[in-house]
């Protein structure tokens, strides 16, 4: 399963790379992937946060809460991270077939 996710997001960023004219900026590409990753990683732990305090008590509520929230925002923030890799990779590999395709 992972696998062909990999598959597709690095089919999907040679689809960008070929369909865009010109070599891409890759820094920019990694930072706006980035970006949203932890945005989305720390609304996500919010998330969680919330939903595993109120599941609780007080006392476990608030602990578990932190925990899960935590941690959960910390592994989207680095699956993100990888996803955007993956995604530049294919818009590399588009580039290049551009170059290739279009002389």
């Amino acid at each position: 399963m992972a696998f062909s996710l990999t598959i597709i997001i690095i089919l999907i960023g040679i689809s960008y790379g070929f369909s865009k004219k010109g070599t891409e900026d890759y820094f920019h590409i990694l930072l706006k992937g980035l970006k949203i990753g932890l945005v989305l990683g720390l609304i996500l732990g919010l998330v969680s946060f919330f939903i595993v305090g109120l599941s609780g008590g007080i006392e476990s509520a608030i602990a578990g809460g932190l925990i899960g929230g935590f941690t959960g925002s910390i592994v989207f923030i680095v699956i993100m991270g990888i996803v955007t890799v993956e995604f530049i990779i294919g818009v590399l590999i588009g580039d290049i077939i551009e170059k290739v395709l279009r002389k």
